[in-house]
Formats: C-alpha cells, structure tokens, sequence
C-alpha cells in the first residue's frame, strides 16, 4: 500500500498543482520568449554597431584608395600630355627643318644652279638634324627614327652629290616620317598619302 498511497498523494500533489503547473509553465515559457527577444536585440544592436564600425571603416580605406589611385592617375595624364606636347614640338622643328632643306633643293633644282649661301643652308641642316636626332632619341620610337634617317640620309646623299634631287622620291620619304609620327602620337593614326599631280 505504501507504493499506492504515494500515486495518491502524488496524483493529488499533481492535480493541486496541475493548474499552477500550467500557469508556471505558460509564464515560463513567455519569460522566455521575452528574454530570448531581448538578447536577440541585444546582438543585433551589438552587431548593428560593430557592422556599422566595419562599413565606416571600410569606406574610409576606400576613400583613401580611391582619392590615392586618383592622384596617380592625375600625374599619369599630366606625364603623358607633357610627352606628347613635347613630341609634337619636336616632330614639328623635325618638319621645319627637312622643309627648309627641301625648299633649298627646289630652289637649286628650279634655278639650276647652286645659291652662293648653300655651304651654310647645309651647315644649318646639318647642325640641326644632330639635335633633332637627340630631341627625337629621347622619345620616339624606333620606327619614327627609322624614317627620319630614311629622309636625312637620302637629304645628306643629295647634298653631297651622291644621290640625284627626285622629288617623288623625297617625297614618299617624307610621308612615311609624317605617317610614322602620326602613328606615334596617335591624335590620328589612318596613313595621309600624297594625291596631288606633281
């Protein structure tokens, strides 16, 4: 009987406190909804703050970045622009001086004879292609210089009787130098030929 009468008292523990038991158990349960939620805001508060740290710090090291590839992009493209304003001053008294050569060889050509100041017009040629040689050496290509000794060699070859003064001849010359600075400094880069009738 001791093992029925402690089911009994049990069962009566059990019943008496059935309804509180539910009661404690519906208020726990809801006590720990609420703690559950509060901890969760807590972490996501928490996590808030420390993924709002992150992306600050993010966006400053990307601030920095930026405004450091900036820079450097800047004294990129000022180089560049200063490269090729140079190229275009060196390639235009490359110009100026195998024009005032050729207008010299015209003149001869046309006059049939040679000008009384010739041996100085040629010292000044001469004088002048040594330091566009260098100018030029400094930045262009080797294509360029290839046709720039293409022209001065065949100019030097004229003027010391060596090659007959053509005038196609030089010129094609000429327009390949032209074509090949084009090239090189890409503002335009089809090839110009000459369609004139001369």
């Amino acid at each position: 009987m001791e093992i029925r009468d402690a089911l009994e008292i049990g069962s009566v523990v059990i019943a008496s406190l059935g309804g509180g038991a539910l009661l404690i158990f519906s208020m726990s349960n809801w006590l720990g909804r609420v703690w559950a939620d509060r901890l969760m805001q807590a972490e996501r508060a928490k996590h808030g703050a420390e993924l709002e740290q992150l992306r600050a710090q993010l966006h400053a090291k990307t601030s920095n970045e930026i405004e450091l590839v900036k820079r450097r992009l800047d004294i990129a493209t000022t180089s560049h622009l200063r490269e090729v304003q140079e190229k275009i001053a060196i390639y235009r008294s490359v110009v100026d001086l195998v024009s005032e050569i050729l207008g010299d060889f015209d003149r001869t050509y046309l006059d049939g004879k040679v000008s009384p100041d010739a041996q100085e017009r040629y010292d000044r040629f001469n004088r002048g292609r040594m330091k566009a040689y260098g100018y030029m050496a400094m930045l262009a290509p080797q294509t360029v210089m290839d046709s720039f000794d293409a022209v001065v060699d065949h100019l030097i070859m004229i003027s010391n009787g060596s090659e007959s003064y053509e005038w196609t001849k030089v010129r094609a010359l000429a327009v390949a130098m032209i074509n090949a600075i084009r090239q090189d400094i890409g503002l335009d880069k089809s090839p110009i030929e000459y369609r004139g009738k001369l």
